[in-house]
Parts: C-alpha cells; sequence; structure tokens
C-alpha cells in the first residue's frame, strides 16, 4: 500500500511515495526550493535511509526554479553515488542539454565573446522569483551549478545511463523499478523537447551567440539557467485572475493553453504501484496529456487513478474541460501557497468536484489558499460528495477509501 508525501513547497513541486509491499521503495518527484528539501525533505529521506530505503528514482519533472532548487541543493550535499552523504539513488530522470544536443564535444570550437556570454549565464545562476521570500540557502543554491553537472560529477544513473538520452513519451515510455512497481511516462514528446532546444538556442542567439552548442559543463549550465529565466518570463506576462472573479466563471469560459515551452517539457508520469495507479503531471500542457491518455491501450474513460497531481499547482491554462472528461480520481493533490500567480484557480477547483461521480472526492491542498477556503463552501452542481483538506503535509495513504 503506498503513501505519500505532499510538502511545502511555497509555490512549487515536491512529492515523496514510498511502498513497503516486497521491499522497500521510495520515488522523489520535485524538490521545490532548497529551503523545502533542507526542512522537510532532508529529515525524511534521512529516516528512510535509517529503515534501509533507498531513493529507487528521482524525477526533476522540468528546468523550474519552484521544482528543481530543492534537487540542486540535495545533490551538492549527498556527493557521490558511489558513497552518498544521505541516501543512495539508483536512477535520476533528468531532461537537460546533454539528453538531446546532437553536436559532439569535438566541434565546440568558441569566440571569445560566445565564451564571456556563457561564463555570465552561468554566474547568474538560477532565477529569483519576485514575490517569494528569499531565505539565505536559496542564494546559495542558485548560483552553484546545473542539476546536471551534479549528476554527471556525482556518477549518478541518469536517464537510464549517462544522461546521453531523454526521458520522453515518443520511444521507450514503459519501466519497471521493481516487479510491481511500473512507470509510464506520457509526456513529454520529442516534439516539446525539441522545441524546448530551438527556444533556447533563439535566446542564446538574440544574445549574439555565433557558435556551436555541444555537451559539455558551461553549456549544461547555460542551458538549465537561460531555460528557467525564460519560464519565469513568460510566468511573469501570465496576470493572476483576482478569486472573485472566479466565482461565477465555469473552466470551459477560462481555460486559455498553456504557451510555456518549458512547461510543455515536464515530465509526465502513470505510476503503477502493487494495484494502485498515480497520476504526476507536472506543468504539462491539457492537450499533450489529453492524446497521450487517448493512445493508452485498453484504456475506458474516464481513466480513474488512486490520486491525481493537477498539473501546474491548478492553473486554469493546464487542465482543461476536455482533459478531465478523460481523468477521475478520489484523491486531487493541489501545491501551491497561492503566491505570486494565486494559484489554484477556483474554476478548476469546481469543475473537477461539479462533474457526477460514484465516488467521495478528496481535494488535499499543500496551504491554505483562497481558492482552498472558496472550496469548504462550495456546493457542486452535480450533488456528487467532496472533501477539501488544507495544509495536507502529512503522509496520505493511497488506495484506501477516504473518511
Amino acid at each position: 500500500m503506498p503513501y505519500l508525501k505532499m510538502y511545502p513547497a511555497k509555490n512549487g513541486d515536491a512529492f515523496l511515495i514510498t511502498e513497503n509491499m516486497t521491499k522497500p521503495t521510495a520515488i522523489l518527484i520535485d524538490g521545490g526550493y532548497a529551503a523545502t528539501f533542507q526542512t522537510y525533505i532532508a529529515p525524511d529521506i534521512t529516516h528512510l535511509k535509517q529503515l534501509g530505503y533507498s531513493l529507487d528514482l528521482v524525477v526533476a519533472t522540468h528546468i523550474d526554479a519552484d521544482h528543481i532548487a530543492g534537487l540542486l541543493e540535495f545533490f551538492k550535499l549527498n556527493g557521490n553515488s558511489q558513497a552518498p552523504k544521505i541516501i543512495g539513488v539508483k536512477n535520476v530522470w533528468h531532461n537537460s542539454l546533454r539528453s538531446f544536443a546532437p553536436t559532439s564535444e569535438a566541434d565546440v570550437n568558441l569566440t571569445l565573446d560566445d565564451k564571456d556570454l556563457l561564463v555570465e549565464i552561468r554566474r547568474r545562476g538560477y532565477p529569483m522569483p519576485a514575490g517569494i521570500e528569499v531565505e539565505p540557502v536559496e542564494i546559495s543554491a542558485r548560483q552553484g551549478s546545473s542539476l546536471a553537472a551534479l549528476l554527471l560529477g556525482g556518477g549518478y544513473r541518469w536517464n537510464t545511463g549517462d544522461g546521453t538520452q531523454s526521458i520522453n513519451s515518443s520511444e521507450t515510455s514503459l519501466f519497471e523499478l521493481q516487479s510491481d512497481i511500473r512507470l509510464r511516462v506520457i509526456g513529454p514528446s520529442v516534439i516539446r523537447l525539441e522545441e524546448l532546444q530551438r527556444s533556447w538556442i533563439t535566446e542564446l542567439q538574440r544574445m549574439s551567440f555565433t557558435g556551436k552548442i555541444g555537451p559539455n559543463d558551461v553549456f549544461d549550465d547555460a542551458f538549465e539557467f537561460l531555460c528557467a529565466f525564460e519560464d519565469l518570463r513568460a510566468a511573469v506576462g501570465s496576470e493572476p485572475t483576482a478569486i472573485s472573479a472566479s466565482i461565477n466563471r465555469c473552466l470551459d469560459q477560462a481555460y486559455q493553453a498553456d504557451n510555456s515551452v518549458t512547461n510543455g517539457s515536464s515530465i509526465a508520469l502513470i505510476i503503477e504501484v502493487g494495484a494502485s495507479r498515480l497520476l504526476f503531471l507536472g506543468d504539462s500542457w491539457a492537450e499533450d496529456i489529453e492524446a497521450a491518455i487517448r493512445t493508452l491501450p485498453k484504456a475506458t474513460f474516464p481513466m480513474i487513478f488512486d490520486a491525481i497531481k493537477i498539473s501546474h499547482h491548478g492553473s486554469l491554462h493546464n487542465t482543461s474541460p476536455a482533459l478531465l472528461e478523460l481523468i477521475d480520481s478520489p484523491i486531487f493533490l493541489i501545491s501551491s501557497s497561492g503566491e505570486r500567480h494565486n494559484h489554484p484557480d477556483l474554476e478548476v477547483l469546481k469543475e473537477i468536484v461539479d462533474r457526477p461521480s460514484a465516488f467521495r472526492r478528496h481535494m488535499y491542498f499543500n496551504y491554505t489558499t483562497p481558492a482552498s477556503q472558496k472550496m469548504c463552501n462550495y456546493t457542486d452542481k452535480s450533488g456528487a460528495e467532496f472533501s477539501i483538506y488544507e495544509d495536507a503535509t502529512d503522509w496520505i495513504k493511497i488506495g484506501v477509501s477516504q473518511q
């Protein structure tokens, strides 16, 4: 029977899944901020190590500071994979430039101006999001190496090898961690990863870069840091909706598809743990998940999962009415403090519970937000039962009826 913990990661994501049916198993999906790791995740995985666990898989869903900064802190402190200082890590999934850059290292011959530009991008590090209280640990975490450089330097098993292959839904998408733990990758497609790379190259060229691209530490760092800045820039251009404007508006009226290429590159997973089936969507695009779900073998709709982690903190740009026609669950996980963009959006939450259902839905929020408070007093249109849990950062038992 799997257990799941949703950490208080501010406007980010961090989840830990454990299971002990046949042998101890643990999966960490994203790491929130550096303070998220130090304050919450580190004590838990230290305890797991004492109980005989390793981290069977660590997933960085995409290059976004509110998902990846805690993982930077973890791998920086954990050190070499052969002698981990905190806990052993068997597999890491992370799509960085090395995972799909076509140019060989021998082909890279940079001008002095190109080198200076890459050094400046590296010096700048990960962005510091506006509107979020910044702790000292965040500054040091963001000014170090990229996650790609830490994984390579630490000798971690990365994307089933040395990191030169990508995790995507277009090629090998089925993985087995153990006999009773299986993962199906339903995003990103190779097309989305190619779009991310093209977007990055375009931005480099806009900054007057003229050379070729190659798989080395400087490019790994520049790719991650610049992608994170571009994701932040795209997010800043998206104005939050006041909660008062959402009360009488349905999702069909409000939905506008996300166009952030960084979000579109998110690793989205179906995780099967024994008889339980979990859906983790990162910050993925709704249209991509719709297409992937429709192609699953022997699928009947709506597909019922034991838990669903809603995409992009409950943003109305990442959960469409069409997607919600295809998926449902007794447990929905919404990770957001409401900072910066007022996530989650009330239209998404109402649409989830307004659908008819034979089972009671349980919506878990890791913070109390204006939208979660509105949902506490909301009467759904279908008469289906639902419960709201705010500040839900304790272990959640998956695959059993909720009271």
